[in-house]
């Protein structure tokens, strides 16, 4: 719901003195407006169905369905919403998780409420929001991934080519998805997994991901 620059927000949070907090601190907003509130995910889906905010403020941990399940089943169900996570928890699997669910940024709640509101803004202007403490985590992870491949890599004596494939396809991507990302033919990408499967000693899809996933953890220790 947009009328006369109004935002529309929902609130999605177990606890119901944060939900009350969190709407006491945004209606001294003029521009912004809480248009429902539901303390869980299986509840915000129910109330999408009559309402329609312009953005979705959503915890992580509720009861039922949790923030980063429901992030991925409102976003199938309403491609367009906008949903920024607002929640304690910092943790490497939630920030990534949401983050691939189609979440549109990732907040601590310790975040003020003139900071909440331009996140709010910025995020409906299609930018990810992120607090700088979780920013340097996802920062951090995303290096030491990058580590492990590359250590994993160097290993097997992979071509920095083959390393961008083993890498596309330890995420699960199938061979036109390899293909579209790094802009080869499929029968391209089809002779360089032949190489890698052949570099790793196996030409089944499946053993060679978990073989390549457990050379990446190996060239950790």
């Amino acid at each position: 719901m947009n009328n006369d620059r109004t935002i529309g927000v929902m609130l999605v949070d177990d606890q119901k003195i944060m939900l009350e907090g969190l709407e006491t601190l945004l209606s001294i907003r003029p521009d912004i407006v809480v248009v429902g509130t539901a303390q869980s995910g299986e509840e915000a889906l129910e109330q999408l169905r009559s309402v329609t905010p312009d953005i979705i403020l959503m915890d992580i941990r509720m009861p039922g369905m949790g923030g980063v399940k429901a992030t991925g089943a409102i976003k199938e169900r309403h491609p367009q919403a906008v949903i920024l996570i607002l929640t304690t928890f910092d943790d490497d699997e939630y920030i990534i998780e949401a983050l691939s669910n189609g979440a549109s940024g990732y907040l601590l709640k310790d975040i003020d409420g003139e900071k909440l509101a331009q996140s709010i803004h910025e995020a409906l202007s299609g930018n990810l929001m992120l607090t700088g403490k979780v920013a340097r985590k996802l920062a951090l992870n995303i290096r030491n991934t990058n580590n492990r491949y590359e250590k994993a890599g160097e290993k097997l004596d992979f071509t920095p080519r083959e390393l961008d494939l083993a890498r596309l396809l330890v995420e699960g991507d199938d061979t036109r998805e390899i293909a579209e990302k790094l802009r080869l033919t499929q029968g391209t990408v089809k002779n360089y997994l032949s190489d890698i499967y052949a570099k790793i000693g196996t030409n089944d899809r499946t053993k060679a991901v978990l073989l390549l996933k457990s050379m990446m953890e190996e060239a950790v220790d």
